[in-house]
């Protein structure tokens, strides 16, 4: 059986949080789910070639303006993973009381191999 995705897993913990709610018909599903994702593809000119990086911005709820989430800069990074740390953000603003919406941002990169000073 193959394991599931971080994006998944939020979504089953927020299901079962959910079923202890009595929230009007959809209203669930809604929240659930990402309002926005941003996918941006870029051209850099850096160390005499051309590099092109992959990124992304997801804003999972901005039911309260502004939404509320940093950037992530990581090899491995993916738009499920920044759905789910959007959604993640929403949440903790929400338990919270933050007068926030959650987003988050990721550019597909290793900062090892881009440091300034080696």
């Amino acid at each position: 059986m193959a394991s599931q995705g971080f994006l998944e897993d939020v979504n089953d913990m927020f299901d079962a949080a959910v079923c202890q709610c009595d929230l009007p018909e959809g209203l669930a599903e809604k929240i659930k789910v990402c309002n926005a994702t941003y996918v941006t593809r870029f051209g850099v000119r850096l160390r005499g070639r051309m590099h092109t990086f992959t990124g992304w911005r997801s804003v999972h709820s901005s039911h309260n303006r502004p939404a509320k989430g940093g950037i992530r800069f990581a090899q491995d990074a993916d738009q499920d993973e920044v759905e789910a740390l959007a959604a993640l953000m929403t949440y903790k603003c929400a338990l919270m009381r933050l007068p926030f919406g959650g987003s988050k941002g990721a550019l597909r990169i290793d900062p090892s191999e881009w440091r300034l000073y080696t």
